[in-house]
C-alpha cells in the first residue's frame, strides 16, 4: 500500500510513546494525528471527547451501527453520540486493523494474562492497564471514573468465531504502517500504550510514533465525507455545530 509522506512544514509535533505509556492532547479541529508502528507490532487504546464539551464523546455503537460495519478503515469515521463526527480516518495502511468492540484492560485481566508484573521488582518497566492509563490523564483534564467509555483498539482487531465469540486476531501490520486520524471538532485524545485486552504471553508493549500535523482544506470531494449517506449527514451535523 502506498505511503503517503508529510510536508515537513506542516508537522507541529512528533514523538515516540513509549510502551506501557500514556498520552493525551487536544487535537484542533482540521489538524491530523499520524499514528505509526516502526516493526507493525503496536496495541493502542485511545478515547476521545469533544474538547469543547467532553460531555459529548465517542459513541462506539453508534460508529458501528450508523456505518453497518464493526471493521473500520480508511474512509469511516469515529461518531460521538450526538450523530457528529469526532475523527476521520483519512488514510490507513494497516488493512483495517481497527477494534471497537472489546475494550480495554484492567489490573486483573494484565496479571490473568501475563502474571504478576510489580512495581517493586520491574520499576518503571512493571505491567500497566489501560484503565490506570486512563484514569491518569483523565485526571488531568478533571475527569474520572465516570468518564470512562469504550475505547477504540489501533492496529489490532478481532474475529468473531463459533457465531458468538471474540477472538484476537493473529493478522499483524507490516512494519512502518500507519493511521491517519484528521479532528473534525477539538477533540481531547488520551492514549494507552499497553498490550491488547485479549493479549497474553509476554508483556512487552511495543513503541508508538505520534505525528501531528497541519491538515489541507477539506473538499466538497473528500472522501471521509462522503463516504456514505451517514457520513454525509453526520458532517452536516458538524457544519451546524460550527456554523
Amino acid at each position: 500500500m502506498e505511503h503517503t509522506k508529510i510536508n515537513p512544514e506542516k508537522i507541529l509535533l512528533q514523538e515516540v510513546l513509549p510502551g506501557g505509556a500514556r498520552w493525551s492532547k487536544i487535537i484542533r479541529r482540521g489538524d491530523k494525528l499520524r499514528i505509526s508502528s516502526k516493526d507493525g507490532l503496536a496495541s493502542l487504546s485511545a478515547m476521545f471527547y469533544n474538547a469543547d464539551n467532553t460531555a459529548e464523546r465517542f459513541n462506539s455503537a453508534d460508529t458501528v451501527k450508523v456505518q453497518h460495519n464493526a471493521f473500520l478503515g480508511k474512509g469511516n469515521s469515529l461518531y460521538s453520540e450526538q450523530g457528529r463526527v469526532l475523527f476521520a480516518i483519512t488514510d490507513d495502511t494497516t488493512g483495517g486493523l481497527f477494534d471497537a468492540i472489546t475494550g480495554i484492560s484492567n489490573p486483573r485481566i494484565i496479571e490473568q494474562n501475563f502474571g504478576s508484573g510489580a512495581y517493586d521488582k520491574l520499576r518503571n518497566r512493571y505491567y500497566k492497564s489501560d484503565r490506570e492509563n486512563f484514569l491518569v490523564e483523565l485526571g488531568k483534564y478533571g475527569m474520572g471514573k465516570r468518564d470512562m467509555l469504550q475505547a477504540v483498539n489501533f492496529f489490532r482487531k478481532v474475529d468473531v468465531v463459533d457465531g458468538n465469540r471474540l477472538e484476537l486476531s493473529s493478522k499483524r501490520a507490516q512494519p512502518g504502517s500507519y493511521i491517519d486520524l484528521r479532528a473534525e471538532m477539538n477533540v481531547l485524545l488520551i492514549l494507552s500504550n499497553t498490550p491488547h485486552v485479549l493479549e497474553k504471553g509476554e508483556y512487552n508493549p511495543k513503541d508508538v510514533e505520534l505525528t501531528l500535523y497541519k491538515g489541507s482544506p477539506v473538499t466538497e470531494d473528500d472522501l471521509c465525507r462522503h463516504f456514505s449517506p451517514q457520513s454525509q449527514r453526520a458532517f452536516i451535523n458538524n457544519d451546524r455545530y460550527f456554523a
